[in-house]
């Protein structure tokens, strides 16, 4: 089964929160129409920045169905993925690796087929600046 494309959405919750953070997340992602999450981890760094992966069914207190949690973790997020999400964190901090597939996208690209076009290029764009957010707002609105 071909998967594609993929995201990977690193989110960042203090230590204490990071139950609330992860059942927010995926709960809005679950219902995300077009988007489907193929695997997620959390990501807890120590005092001297080693990073270390963590399911979601070892998270103490978390609820949910175990074996449900479990699945969650598909193994597509890499060693390398992990050392590279634990430089975005510190060891007061956990980060939540989602990685989501936009199914969207094939969608949209069978019907631009349909047509003779084709998907060039996704673009991620991941922070907009408010006044330039605030212009393009105006410009819709018109």
């Amino acid at each position: 089964m071909a998967l594609g494309p993929l995201e990977l959405i690193v989110l960042s919750f203090p230590a204490a929160k990071l139950n609330d953070g992860v059942l927010a997340t995926l709960d809005r992602l679950h219902g995300a129409p077009g988007v489907r999450v193929v695997d997620v981890l959390v990501v807890r760094t120590d005092a001297v920045g080693g990073a270390c992966p963590v399911e979601l069914n070892e998270l103490p207190g978390i609820g949910g169905d175990p074996l449900a949690l479990a699945r969650l973790a598909t193994g597509l997020i890499t060693d390398t993925d992990i050392d590279e999400v634990g430089e975005l964190v510190d060891d007061e901090t956990d980060a939540l690796a989602v990685l989501v597939e936009h199914q969207w996208v094939n969608d949209l690209a069978s019907d631009v087929a349909s047509t003779d076009g084709t998907v060039l290029a996704l673009m991620h764009i991941p922070v907009v600046m408010e006044v330039r957010a605030n212009a393009l707002a105006g410009i819709g609105g018109q």
